[in-house]
């Protein structure tokens, strides 16, 4: 009979998605690895929702009883308050980003007074919110923002953008305030619990994830097989269109990424996850269920750290992943691998370019000569692929929210191109089908300021079973159609494999 302390983040978090798939409870258990420090949530205190029709949802918890429990549901109006929004209008406009942050960083100033817990800066998930914004939404904001400040635009255009950049049915955001988590620290779990009415249920929470690893084993996945959308050809004429836009100076660099894609039977995407995050021991793994949806990520790159620093202001650290090479059959070939990355003088202009973009991104949030790369073309090896990472600092300006910076800075650099704006445009055109919640972001942020947010890449989505996973890369004048096609098998091989063993 297995214990709550003799099972490893990954197999916790999927038997909890058990339970809450046959029980039909909607517990939304959530996992970030966050390079070893990890935290599994459930049963979030409240939680932020927008869904394809691009409207913020507002849900309560109603007690925190594992047995009787449930969700006051309500459509966001941003005139109300934030901390008690219970509007019901269904005529409610699509979400502004800035009323987005605003509503956030309000409920973040209430909660951080109301917490019964305290804080220590920079050391994990304390108390705040956890989730994940997709690509879609951030890069439908994007390439639809000066048609929104345009006030003679007509609704239908907007309705069209809309439609081709948001995947339909499937969530654009979730942010969950979880008062109830989990730690991992020296192989034993610790339960937490910020808010009274938590705590006056932590024993009994306690005793439920022990009867629940007692009553339950580990799923053995089938095999599942996913297929590329696209045939060699398609991927080629996408890319040879990317040539005319670059040669036409529309853009530097374009992220292009192709999507294969399958069916579950039977199963769940998490029934996949241990064996996934044994292979490859992603930094900024993460795993979530949002009813049919579920999100898989085992992505090497960060997006963002928000820490303090010692004067107690807020900051910032960004890494960039742009490069890649496999890596190799025997450490003399792995050697040469990486050593062919470091001296490519095409994967350190794609880096450089993108370094350069998240430097401007920063400069609009940070403190005057604050913005840093301390790190420039480092060269880091993961289970399958090396690859090419610069480190970017800066401290934020004190009226600077994180949540501002975040949500501004989405869609990444590193998976869109430069110019942002004009790539993801080109982008939205040329690949088979949105994205999703691939290329987005998924992490925390503390009620403090503190947090760390991934870039989805490496990433499986699954809705009413059907699975999708992507790979791409960043396509320059200088890139070889052949040598970028092979780069999106390199990145999800393994994956591909461990799915269809």
């Amino acid at each position: 009979m297995p214990s709550l302390q003799h099972l490893a983040p990954s197999q916790l978090i999927t038997l909890l998605q058990q339970f809450n798939t046959t029980n039909n409870h909607a517990i939304y258990p959530i996992w970030l690895n966050n390079e070893g420090q990890n935290v599994i949530g459930l049963l979030p205190k409240t939680i932020f929702e927008i869904h394809s029709q691009n409207q913020l949802t507002q849900k309560q918890r109603q007690n925190c009883s594992f047995d009787d429990f449930g969700y006051c549901n309500s459509v966001f109006n941003p005139g109300a308050d934030t901390a008690t929004n219970t509007a019901t209008n269904k005529a409610a406009k699509a979400v502004d980003i800035g009323e987005l942050t605003a509503a956030l960083e309000a409920y973040q100033q209430l909660s951080l007074k109301q917490s019964a817990s305290q804080h220590t800066a920079n050391v994990g998930y304390q108390d705040g919110l956890m989730g994940f914004i997709s690509y879609d939404l951030s890069a439908y904001h994007l390439a639809n923002a000066n048609r929104v400040a345009n006030a003679n635009h007509m609704q239908t255009r907007a309705h069209h953008v809309e439609s081709s950049y948001l995947t339909p049915n499937q969530p654009q955001l979730f942010l969950g305030h979880y008062d109830i988590y989990l730690t991992y620290q020296h192989q034993k779990w610790h339960l937490h619990t910020t808010t009274e009415e938590a705590m006056a249920q932590a024993a009994t929470i306690e005793n439920w994830l022990n009867d629940l690893v007692s009553d339950v084993k580990l799923p053995t996945p089938k095999p599942l097989s996913l297929l590329p959308l696209w045939q060699k050809s398609a991927y080629h004429q996408a890319f040879n269109k990317i040539q005319d836009y670059l040669t036409a100076g529309d853009c530097y660099q374009i992220n292009l990424t192709q999507c294969w894609q399958g069916e579950l039977s039977n199963q769940q995407l998490v029934d996949y996850l241990p064996s996934l995050h044994q292979s490859t021991q992603a930094p900024f793994a993460g795993y979530l269920a949002l009813g049919n949806y579920e999100l898989l990520s085992c992505s090497p790159e960060l997006f963002f750290t928000f820490a303090k620093n010692a004067q107690g202001e807020n900051c910032i650290i960004t890494k960039p992943i742009k490069g890649t090479r496999p890596r190799g059959q025997n450490v003399a070939a792995d050697q040469a691998n990486k050593n062919e990355l470091a001296s490519s003088e095409k994967d350190i202009a794609e880096n450089v370019m993108i370094v350069d973009l998240l430097r401007n991104d920063l400069g609009k949030y940070a403190k005057t000569g604050t913005v840093k790369v301390p790190k420039l073309f480092d060269i880091e090896s993961f289970s399958n692929v090396h690859h090419m990472v610069s480190t970017i600092t800066a401290t934020l300006k004190d009226d600077i929210s994180p949540w501002t910076v975040l949500f501004e800075s989405l869609p990444a650099g590193s998976i869109t191109g430069t110019p942002k704006k004009r790539a993801v445009e080109i982008i939205n055109e040329l690949e088979a089908k949105p994205r999703g919640a691939y290329c987005g972001t998924m992490g925390y942020l503390n009620f403090d300021g503190t947090g760390q947010w991934n870039v989805l890449i490496r990433t499986l989505q699954a809705s009413d079973n059907n699975v999708s996973l992507w790979a791409g890369g960043g396509i320059t004048i200088a890139s070889d159609c052949a040598a970028e096609y092979q780069e999106c098998f390199h990145k999800v091989g393994n994956l591909l494999k461990i799915l269809h063993q």
